[in-house]
């Protein structure tokens, strides 16, 4: 007994030096969108949150392994904040370069007056490390005075990545501005 009283704080002690628990690494994404598309277009555009399946909206980065349906899961990278929320960010950052002269706003109260809102679902936001990156979205360009759909379109993109999570996260922002370049042309149109 007298033994065992030495030996487990020993076993603790040891513990904590020896097991030592790997940092986790955050990152971003940001706005990739670097010329102007129209200066003329003036108006008040709000961006609702972009819709991401549950299982994809969650802190630690996802990736898919090549050929197959697995996914990983890092518990070591994450992002920063969660992607419903970053990718919103980057699509309101990107469209406000895109048209400088409109007012663009994330859409975070009813009732602000937009005269047009931009609605993002997306359906597959994958990346397989050190080979390709891709964004499945519909999105949406509302009136919000009449509520009428003035478009509702399907956008489709894949570009290739390096092994690195950075990698994976400027795939992303670029990716996020090309449909964000797509969105900014149908709303210079309506």
């Amino acid at each position: 007994m007298r033994l065992l009283k030495i030996i487990i704080p020993c076993l603790l002690l040891g513990a904590c030096f020896w097991g030592t628990s790997q940092n986790a690494k955050f990152y971003t994404q940001s706005a990739t969108a670097t010329q102007t598309l129209s200066s003329d277009y003036v108006a008040f555009v709000g961006v609702n949150r972009v819709q991401l399946p549950r299982f994809m909206d969650r802190p630690q980065i996802l990736t898919q392994v090549k050929d197959s349906s697995q996914v990983n899961i890092s518990e070591y990278n994450r992002w920063v904040e969660l992607p419903s929320v970053l990718a919103t960010r980057v699509l309101t950052e990107d469209l406000g370069i895109l048209l400088p002269a409109a007012q663009i706003k994330m859409n975070q109260f009813q009732g602000e007056g937009f005269d047009r809102v931009v609605s993002v679902e997306v359906i597959e936001m994958n990346a397989i490390l050190g080979d390709k990156a891709e964004l499945v979205a519909w999105y949406t360009v509302k009136n919000n005075s009449t509520k009428k759909i003035l478009t509702r379109q399907k956008f489709e993109s894949t570009m290739e990545i390096g092994k690195t999570y950075d990698d994976l996260a400027q795939g992303y922002s670029t990716l996020l501005a090309q449909l964000s370049q797509e969105i900014a042309s149908v709303l210079i149109k309506k």
